[in-house]
């Protein structure tokens, strides 16, 4: 089934495809200080995922499957597989659509993905709140901006390991998904299912089945997803792990020098491997 249309920016014009996949509470703009030297390489589709963003209207469950479904929907016009990049949740996207779809994903980056060690316990807490509860907690006549900025430090706070650092336009793009009640109820509502699903997804076992060279990345100061969790995955050939000290749950805000110093000789080792292989 055809996913419904969502909204996703295209940068660049190379001929290889990068999808960039966001996470829980998040929407494309995360990717905002990595974007631009990706696009100087290649085709970039960065995605607000349904539920979130400029697609905050646009999910449906199964969660991960809709992801799935969306990406490859995006990707369809691909005459080549496709690199796509993941933080947190929109990681297991990434993972989920590279076990499903093999031969259109070359190459898999999964940062600061849940799961590898079980789910974080403030997500099954989350997830374990009566609906009905959190409706009655969102219509207390407190102002949108005041509620905005609340639930926007509380989310910056968990996200960043120094969230004093970002500039004044990262942290306002940050909070854009609490801008009302409407997208707030819409984020609890699909986090409680994904974070089922997520319980569900046999991650370790996945990652360990990827037919594609895999790069995973972590924030050392991650408390969303702690690093530790890298601990379980069995590296070799075409697996990599790379931990970024002065990180926490969002790499590509906090560290993008670092981040792009893993993620672009990763990307671009598999298009020089495919020029030799041509010669």
């Amino acid at each position: 089934m055809s996913a419904p249309a969502v909204y996703v920016r295209e940068s660049g014009t190379g001929s290889r495809t990068v999808v960039l996949l966001h996470g829980y509470s998040d929407h494309g703009g995360t990717w905002c200080k990595v974007e631009p030297e990706l696009a100087e390489r290649y085709r970039v589709l960065t995605v607000d995922l349904p539920g979130f963003g400029r697609s905050s209207g646009q999910w449906r469950t199964p969660v991960i499957d809709h992801y799935v479904d969306t990406v490859a929907d995006l990707v369809a016009d691909s005459t080549e597989p496709v690199a796509v990049i993941g933080n947190s949740l929109g990681a297991v996207t990434a993972l989920a659509f590279a076990s499903a779809h093999p031969r259109r994903t070359d190459r898999v980056v999964l940062s600061d993905m849940p799961g590898l060690a079980g789910i974080p316990r403030a997500w099954r807490e989350s997830a374990r709140l009566p609906l009905d509860r959190v409706s009655r907690m969102l219509s207390w006549p407190v102002p949108a901006p005041v509620m905005q900025r609340a639930i926007g430090e509380f989310y910056t706070r968990a996200a960043l390991h120094r969230p004093e650092r970002m500039d004044a336009a990262t942290l306002t793009a940050f909070t854009a998904n609490f801008a009302d009640r409407h997208q707030v109820d819409t984020m609890l509502q699909v986090g409680r299912v994904a974070v089922r699903e997520l319980g569900k997804l046999p991650i370790p076992q996945m990652v360990h089945a990827l037919t594609m060279p895999t790069l995973l990345l972590w924030g050392a100061h991650d408390r969303v997803t702690p690093a530790r969790a890298s601990r379980r995955v069995v590296s070799g050939p075409d697996r990599r792990v790379v931990i970024i000290p002065d990180a926490g749950h969002c790499p590509q805000l906090e560290s993008p020098a670092e981040f792009l110093g893993a993620v672009l000789p990763f990307l671009e080792h598999q298009a020089s491997a495919a020029e030799d292989a041509g010669t």
